[in-house]
């Protein structure tokens, strides 16, 4: 709890940081400012952590639409902190250096005009779930395999940002390419409290011949993990079915779920392995929520794997950081030996609904 609270408190500061930095800009380039202006900067900066922490508390009107509010607002002052205050600070040190003195009110403009039209364009970008389709060829699958198209979503982050109606618009994409089987690789919910079964409503109206099959993630575990259960359970009433750390026959092909919270250590995800056979020769399917400990999965015998929790890093550039740390696999179609692996860049998005550089998909498996 005492790393928790640290890491707010160095989260805030840094938000404050950029808020007073945009404020500053702001005065210099159009001549405004003042206590009344300077203060409110700084009680916006207090807006995204403090939503945070209600949300993990309560759900009502009130809260959630503070919460919407202040995800838009983080997205916003970012914006205006990277694309205006940062280049509007480059730019006017280059023309100075250069002994040229642009108008700042029309510099400020350009930049700031410019922040908000990216903003613009990266909230619509991320709420149209497009169709990734890719094929995969599993040694020794079945034939009734062949042909055979599942559907993987990820990272849905059903929460105060996005609620049922945007799961029912995910649903009915899902339900337009016919899958056999759907894969759920967590991450489904956002953490906040919330009506956990109406959210996930919308799901029960697919019914795919191969079932639907869950993992869960990180934020089903969200701060609080007493509220993991409520979340968990409310999908087997919509026909979901939650893989906890166990395998399944799926018609010749068996398929693996790992719960997210279960491997919290490193070492975890083989003692996992340890208690579940895997055949030689029989095809495999690993859902797993994080693209890690690949050699783990890969020497356990697997085919394939699915991944999600990445986004992509949601918002360029914070994909190269993304590359980085999940060492290549952050992202798309990979290999890890002779294990075929697949990280989806996710369906939602965490905290602002936004998306810069990456997009927000479903993915359509077919099995060659």
């Amino acid at each position: 709890m005492n790393k928790l609270i640290s890491s707010l408190v160095v989260f805030e500061i840094l938000l404050v940081f950029v808020h007073l930095a945009v404020y500053d800009t702001l005065a210099a380039a159009f001549g405004i400012g003042g206590v009344f202006l300077g203060a409110l900067f700084v009680v916006l900066a207090l807006t995204f952590v403090s939503a945070t922490v209600l949300s993990r508390f309560y759900d009502n009107t009130i809260v959630r639409w503070y919460y919407r509010f202040a995800a838009v607002w983080f997205g916003l002052v970012n914006f205006l902190f990277f694309f205006g205050a940062v280049t509007f600070f480059l730019v006017m040190t280059a023309s100075y250096s250069l002994g040229l003195y642009p108008s700042l009110p029309l510099l400020g403009a350009f930049c700031f005009g410019a922040a908000f039209l990216i903003f613009l364009y990266s909230m619509w970008n991320s709420g149209r779930a497009g169709i990734t389709r890719i094929s995969v060829t599993i040694p020794n699958l079945p034939m009734s395999w062949k042909g055979r198209k599942i559907v993987f979503v990820s990272d849905v982050h059903l929460g105060n940002t996005r609620g049922a109606a945007f799961m029912a618009k995910v649903t009915e994409k899902i339900a337009a390419l016919e899958p056999w089987a759907l894969f759920i690789g967590g991450a489904l919910y956002d953490g906040t409290l919330c009506d956990e079964k109406g959210i996930v409503a919308p799901l029960g109206s697919l019914r795919p011949p191969g079932g639907s099959y869950f993992v869960s993630g990180n934020h089903e575990y969200y701060l609080f993990e007493k509220a993991a259960p409520g979340f968990v359970d409310s999908l087997g009433g919509v026909g979901v079915r939650v893989l906890h750390n166990e395998k399944i026959d799926l018609d010749g092909v068996t398929v693996v779920g790992v719960d997210d919270k279960s491997v919290d250590k490193k070492g975890d995800l083989q003692k996992i392995f340890d208690g579940i056979a895997i055949e030689e020769n029989k095809p495999s399917i690993l859902l797993r929520h994080i693209p890690l400990d690949m050699e783990v999965a890969a020497q356990k015998g697997f085919s394939l794997a699915f991944f999600g929790h990445t986004h992509n890093g949601q918002i360029f550039p914070l994909n190269l950081f993304t590359k980085k740390i999940y060492k290549g696999y952050d992202y798309g179609l990979k290999k890890y030996g002779s294990m075929q692996t697949y990280t989806s860049s996710g369906v939602g998005t965490w905290g602002p609904p936004l998306r810069l550089g990456t997009k927000s998909e479903i993915v359509l498996v077919e099995f060659e």
